[in-house]
């Protein structure tokens, strides 16, 4: 089966929770998941380009979560900030992904103060448009899919082939499976049953692989 390379938050992360990109790697894809929990889109897409630079895919799966979200590089001077955080008290391959946490009044300030949304919305298309250029170039067939609705500014991603109108969330809260979603601890992946219903959209619309072993996955 084709090599598949996937990147995404905690929607797509195969490390804790049964996500779609779990069920696909337990019905036998061939898959390489540089996903992480709660990171931003400047991690999702840095580990793609790092991976996409270095060795050769068949798909490339890029889901992109929500703006704002804040990842920090730990060290000691800042360790405590994540330690007291009582949701993103983690860490991820050495950084804090602290998504939109503004707890400590450090955090808030960087978000009252400092957040620029058009500097973080140009650093995020310009990135994926040389995603985009380095697939293309190694014949590499790149799927952008926005895990949560995003509403662009920046004019130059009309040069990136996705569909915007699409994201992940909204058609799990369209769904019949979003009835069952535990809301607990601000909890935004979909659950189970509409993992597995996204792998096998995922599998049929994008990666155009019929796979007889997703059919044995109970929705």
């Amino acid at each position: 089966m084709s090599k598949i390379l996937i990147s995404g938050c905690g929607i797509t992360f195969s490390g804790e929770r049964p996500t779609w990109t779990k069920v696909l790697k337990i019905a036998g894809l061939d898959i390489v998941d540089v996903s992480g929990p709660a990171i931003s889109n400047q991690l999702i897409v840095n580990q793609l380009l790092e991976k996409v630079y270095q060795d050769d895919f068949k798909h490339v799966v890029c889901q992109l979560t929500s703006f704002g979200k804040l990842d920090v590089e730990m060290n000691k001077k800042n360790k405590w900030l994540m330690e007291k955080d009582s949701l993103r008290n983690f860490t991820y391959k050495g950084y804090w992904p602290s998504s939109h946490s503004d707890e400590d009044p450090v955090k808030k300030n960087y978000r009252d103060y400092l957040y620029s949304p058009t500097l973080e919305q140009q650093d995020l298309v310009y990135k994926l448009l040389l995603l985009q250029h380095q697939c293309n170039n190694k014949d590499i067939k790149l799927h952008i899919i926005q895990g949560y609705a995003l509403e662009w500014t920046v004019n130059l991603i009309n040069h990136l082939d996705f569909n915007k109108d699409f994201n992940i969330y909204d058609m799990y809260k369209q769904s019949e499976h979003y009835e069952k979603h535990d809301f607990s601890n601000q909890n935004t992946v979909p659950n189970k049953s509409f993992q597995i219903f996204l792998a096998k959209h995922i599998c049929e619309k994008y990666l155009m692989i019929k796979n007889n072993n997703l059919e044995k996955f109970r929705e």
